[in-house]
């Protein structure tokens, strides 16, 4: 009975330390756990097993925290029903200094400590006087025992199961309307479709109060600037079209989207703040310690954008509310959400993927997706009249050709482009197709100007896929 005092012990505890995490802020073991471990997952190569085998979604980061879970709740139940409270609180402490503070760490000591001395008293049975009649035993502290280690097992694994849970499953669908009542303009994704990429598990991103949230401008600028979300709205609107693309997006992948931002120019905040002449790099960092840099020359810029509203309505929470950085012709690592941080430095600081051994500069690479007829039913009707139809992107360069084969690459048709509204925007193309009846080898190239889509496949990591997408149609 004392392991299962001590996982009561051990659930109550992480309830505890969950509840504080989510009131103040505090540091929140479990968490930094996580953290350590996906410093091991996040490395390009283990990265890209994790996608194979979970594949894009939060399944990866779902089985770490799953092992960081039962690592957590396992170790505190080894040391609870192994010592008792004060070493056990002890050795907590010491373990605790590994990866929190060290007053989270005698927090979470003196916690578990208590805790366990308390569920000890409260669930041991007492020591009866002696009687001439038997006295039957004390079963109501061992049900009670019982009880409570199965509610705690229930508490873990609904934890848990919450976190398998399609995120979008049950969530309103927001409005993405400019105007009220008209449908989005064509190519623009609607926000409830958008894709959503972090480092965290969703249940962990960053729930920030907007009322209360500022943004702070330091380090080499001659003006330091607290600002709240009312005062950046102050700045000249700017309303961009632009796509955003994950850099772990594959071939042909998911991980890209195209909507309509408002926000305003970095360099106006830049030029209020007023930067030194040391000042060399401009560092991020955001409410959930995500961090990047950008060379000063290119911060200076005016088509890179801080952002409030997508589509016409405010950022929503997983998409960086409520303010995130726009950064044509890179990847989304480069353009942090959740920012409260802009320190001007002489010094480079490598980013959060950067120091995983990810790409230092993002470049958008040149490519290409066909998405009618869809590769996961790629099947058509022979002698049907139809299209192929894709999309073409290179950051914020033009898409000049697309040149789609049905045949493996022998030979090649030039697809018919839609103008963009803008040049920061993927290019959608069409090619009209009447195929008879078999199998065909379908693939897709894009051009910009006289640079031509890379063929040789990549794996995303570290510097974004490259090759042709490509994948058997079926026609019959």
């Amino acid at each position: 009975m004392r392991f299962l005092r001590a996982w009561i012990t051990a659930v109550l505890l992480s309830v505890l330390g969950y509840l504080l995490f989510l009131w103040l802020g505090l540091a929140y073991p479990p968490l930094r756990l996580f953290g350590a471990m996906t410093q091991l997952l996040g490395v390009p190569k283990i990265f890209q097993l994790v996608h194979a085998v979970f594949g894009l979604g939060q399944g990866g980061k779902i089985f770490a925290f799953s092992g960081v879970a039962v690592l957590w709740l396992g170790g505190l139940t080894l040391l609870g029903g192994l010592w008792r409270g004060r070493i056990a609180g002890l050795i907590v402490f010491v373990l605790g200094l590994a990866f929190t503070p060290w007053y989270i760490a005698l927090g979470y000591g003196v916690a578990f400590w208590l805790l366990l001395d308390a569920v000890n008293v409260w669930l041991t049975p007492r020591v009866r006087a002696v009687t001439v009649r038997p006295v039957p035993p004390d079963t109501g502290r061992r049900t009670t025992t019982l009880a409570l280690a199965t509610g705690g097992a229930v508490v873990a694994g609904g934890g848990l199961t919450a976190l398998f849970r399609d995120p979008g499953a049950g969530a309103p669908t927001q409005a993405a309307s400019i105007v009220p009542g008209q449908p989005l303009p064509f190519g623009v994704t609607p926000t409830s479709q958008w894709y959503y990429v972090s480092k965290n598990l969703e249940p962990f991103d960053p729930n920030v109060d907007g009322k209360t949230w500022s943004l702070k401008v330091g380090g080499l600028v001659r003006t330091p600037l607290t600002l709240s979300l009312a005062d950046l709205k102050g700045f000249a609107p700017v309303t961009e079209e632009l796509t955003l693309s994950c850099i772990s997006n594959p071939l042909g992948g998911p991980l890209i989207s195209n909507g309509i931002w408002e926000g305003f120019r970095l360099s106006e905040l830049l030029k209020k703040a007023g930067v030194q002449g040391g000042a060399k790099y401009l560092l991020w960092e955001a409410a959930d310690g995500y961090t990047e840099s950008l060379p000063l020359g290119r911060a200076l810029e005016d088509d890179i954008l801080l952002v409030h509203t997508l589509n016409g309505q405010p950022l929503t929470p997983k998409h960086g509310y409520p303010l995130r950085v726009l950064i044509p012709g890179r990847y989304g690592m480069k353009q942090p959400r959740w920012i409260t941080n802009i320190t001007l430095s002489a010094t480079d600081v490598p980013g959060y993927w950067v120091r995983r051994g990810w790409s230092k500069t993002a470049l958008v690479e040149l490519t290409s997706r066909i998405d009618q007829p869809a590769e996961i039913s790629p099947i058509m009707k022979a002698g049907a009249p139809g299209f192929i139809r894709g999309i073409a992107f290179y950051g914020d360069q033009p898409i000049t050709k697309v040149e789609v084969t049905t045949d493996g690459g022998k030979t090649w048709q030039a697809a018919r482009l839609i103008a963009p509204r803008s040049k920061s925007v993927w290019t959608p193309w069409e090619l009209p197709w009447t195929p008879a009846a078999g199998s065909y080898d379908v693939q897709v190239r894009a051009y910009s100007g006289e640079k031509v889509q890379k063929k040789v496949e990549s794996d995303a990591l570290p510097e974004g896929a490259t090759g042709y997408h490509h994948f058997i149609v079926n026609v019959s």
